[in-house]
């Protein structure tokens, strides 16, 4: 009955080693929302504990690291509602925040796509606008305004609207890396509306999702992913010359790495000719058109 849900948004947090985080999001999280937990390691003592403490959530046990995009297309399907917010593990949002974009898409939903923003975007931002686009739409909640500008893409954090984006979710072939960008990027070729709200802001802790013992194996995961996830993304949208030029210059930095570390005595010198070589192989895998199968079991 986990999924006989009034609310009109459902929250999804995608899970990989990610108990420490999942137990603070809903320490923190008001029950009246329903939660869908996508639990990438299998950990079956956590699905156990959280669903016998908190009634308003469902641990969907993965058997298998199925990544992001696979992941998150089963977590919108049993979602029940038509909105669903889309988060990685490593982010703290208030309730304020999921109040807030109830009243906003009660007052407006011609979106496929929305999200609030980063606290701290002087690093890394969740969205960007490359092109022009028409005013700002400004949204009155509780004697406060709320500002919906309009973006062309979207990254992580991501509140998507079911009856506009129909069942065109993420493609299963990214792993991880792009898939967002590549959603974004399908979804404004059909004309539908992205938008970002700026004063709606959240801190995400980035690359933090996992365990901290586990953060060499992440980078190793991260190079080869990134870079496969890079040359797919450019060869699907534009040709594979085009994913070609784009990712020579990757490759070529990596090789220059991995030959100026390729007799390192030092760990934290090897561990660059390790990543390098992870790099490598990512960038080779997407020339080569191979698949997006290469894994590390924490």
């Amino acid at each position: 009955n986990y999924l006989q849900n009034n609310n009109m948004i459902t929250l999804v947090f995608l899970s990989y080693h990610s108990a420490h985080h999942i137990r603070r999001i809903m320490k923190n999280l008001d029950n009246k929302y329903q939660v869908i937990v996508m639990e990438n390691s299998s950990d079956e003592n956590l699905k156990k504990e959280l669903e016998q403490k908190y009634k308003n959530i469902h641990v969907e046990i993965c058997r298998e690291n199925l990544g992001f995009s696979k992941a998150m297309n089963i977590a919108i399907k049993l979602s029940k509602t038509q909105y669903v917010f889309l988060n990685p593990a490593d982010v703290d949002i208030s309730n304020y925040v999921f109040d807030t974009l109830v009243e906003i898409i009660k007052k407006f939903n011609n979106f496929g796509l929305l999200t609030p923003s980063y606290k701290d975007r002087s690093i890394h931002s969740n969205y960007f606008i490359w092109s022009k686009k028409g005013p700002d739409l400004e949204i009155k909640i509780n004697e406060k305004n709320f500002t919906l500008k309009e973006v062309d893409f979207i990254d992580g954090t991501i509140l998507l609207n079911k009856n506009i984006v129909k069942n065109d979710f993420f493609d299963e072939n990214f792993f991880i890396y792009f898939e967002t960008m590549d959603l974004s990027k399908r979804l404004i070729n059909k004309k539908i509306k992205l938008y970002a709200c700026p004063e709606l802001t959240f801190d995400h802790y980035g690359g933090q999702s996992h365990d901290k013992i586990y953060n060499l194996q992440a980078k190793m995961s991260r190079n080869w992913h990134y870079n496969w996830s890079k040359f797919y993304y450019f060869k699907k949208h534009y040709n594979y010359f085009y994913a070609l030029r784009k990712s020579l210059p990757n490759l070529l930095r990596a090789i220059k790495n991995y030959l100026k570390n390729i007799f390192a005595t030092k760990i934290e010198n090897k561990n660059k000719k390790i990543l390098a070589s992870f790099e490598i192989r990512g960038i080779v895998s997407g020339i080569l058109q191979k698949k997006s199968n290469f894994r590390i079991k924490f």
